[in-house]
């Protein structure tokens, strides 16, 4: 079946350094195909759902009739931008945008991953600001909401809200402590982030699995 090869640029919001991907698509792929491969080539699960917003409507994967559609019926044209939501939960958005559509050949047939910029984040640290939080902890260490910080911030606004009881402040202190574990936790369970990095032999060889399971054999 004839097919266009869609070269798409996708940018990642609220995250710095930035995270880009380029890469190229048959525009018979379908949004959960999609959805897939661009989690294939991030190395996430991809397992929490998806949106996507074209043209002012919203495609996801919790409608049946909308989430068996096809990138070639949104008919899109070259520097046409699109939104696409990465795992509900944490709500990754990218910035799509249609860079090249040219006449597919055999070569075009497969995904690929033409280039990106910035490391992947976790998957399930907490979106964008997650990521943030645990990149400012990993930088700043025990400097990042230090006790006498922390405890100089409670005592200023128990003096503005002199109408507050203490157990407001004794919440709001184990509750900085609690975040503060937590973003640790996530530290050590994904390891030391390289925010910068990124490997375009890595994010093939990730697709090229992905591509063998889904054709239902391993080499």
């Amino acid at each position: 079946m004839p097919f266009k090869c869609l070269v798409l640029r996708a940018v990642l919001r609220h995250v710095s350094p930035m995270v880009i991907r380029q890469v190229a698509v048959s525009d018979q792929t379908s949004l959960p195909e999609f959805n897939d491969i661009f989690c294939a080539i991030l190395g996430w699960g991809g397992n929490l759902g998806y949106i996507f917003r074209v043209h002012a409507l919203e495609f996801n994967s919790f409608r049946r009739k909308t989430r068996s559609k096809a990138l070639h019926e949104f008919k899109l044209h070259r520097q046409e931008k699109f939104l696409y939501i990465c795992d509900t939960l944490h709500m990754w958005e990218w910035d799509i945008q249609v860079l090249d559509i040219h006449e597919g050949t055999k070569e075009d047939k497969e995904p690929a991953c033409l280039g990106g910029r910035g490391a992947t984040p976790p998957e399930l640290c907490g979106g964008p600001t997650g990521y943030r939080l645990m990149l400012k902890r990993q930088n700043e260490g025990t400097k990042m909401l230090a006790p006498t910080m922390v405890e100089t911030g409670i005592l200023m606004l128990a003096d503005a809200c002199p109408e507050q009881p203490p157990e407001t402040w004794e919440l709001l202190r184990t509750a900085m402590d609690d975040g503060l574990r937590s973003i640790d936790l996530r530290l050590k369970e994904s390891g030391p982030l390289e925010p910068e990095r990124f490997s375009l032999q890595e994010a093939n060889e990730r697709l090229r699995i992905f591509t063998q399971r889904r054709r239902g054999f391993w080499l």
